[in-house]
């Protein structure tokens, strides 16, 4: 869910309310989601569906396994405030060699110089929501939620240190710089308010 509200610039909760998907946002495979439109309300046949499928789950044998969902343990727990970060931090200590420009499908940031093999840090803490490589334009991602209104991500990594639903620190480290193309080692580095990016440098403390 949070991926797919990233790659088009939403709100994940408006996509979320839109498909009527309740927090924690699970999505699966073949699952149409709704970019748009108006708030989907389940029929009273799926309600039925459902309560009979909660039945039939009861009776299940002792000795039998099903198995629903097995969320990654968290490393530790992260009190996240609701609308405000506290204090944000660089990724890596580099200087920034390109600035925020809306306009591309992976220049809505900013590109950090960083340095060989260097660990990139959380910005803020956190939660990571996504840790994969499969947004084109990105390479290796890392997109850590801070609350309800801002989230940060972490691109063209060499290698992903977390995984997705681990909480996280200010500081710790999210993944091995990598670059993009020749241009290594490079971060960009992104910062989603309301699922619109906005300048990091508006955010990150001035070096």
């Amino acid at each position: 869910m949070f991926s797919i509200a990233f790659s088009f610039g939403l709100d994940y909760r408006q996509v979320a309310k839109i498909n009527n998907i309740v927090a924690p946002y699970t999505i699966y495979p073949n699952q149409k989601i709704r970019l748009k439109g108006s708030v989907i309300r389940p029929s009273t046949k799926t309600r039925t569906v459902a309560k009979t499928t909660s039945t039939q789950q009861k009776s299940v044998p002792k000795n039998t396994t099903v198995k629903v969902n097995s969320p990654t343990k968290t490393v530790s727990t992260v009190k996240i405030p609701d609308k405000k970060v506290s204090s944000w931090r660089w990724p890596i200590s580099g200087s920034v060699t390109r600035g925020f420009s809306n306009a591309g499908v992976s220049s809505k940031g900013i590109d950090i110089r960083g340095k060989d093999a260097e660990h990139v840090k959380a910005a803020a803490d956190g939660v990571v929501v996504y840790a994969g490589n499969g947004l084109i334009g990105y390479g290796n991602l890392v997109i850590v939620k801070h609350n309800e209104v801002y989230l940060s991500a972490y691109a063209y990594n060499e290698r992903i240190l977390v995984k997705e639903k681990q909480s996280v620190r200010s500081g710790d480290s999210l993944a091995i710089i990598g670059g993009k193309g020749t241009d290594k080692p490079l971060l960009h580095f992104e910062v989603r308010r309301d699922g619109q990016p906005i300048d990091p440098l508006k955010v990150l403390p001035k070096k």
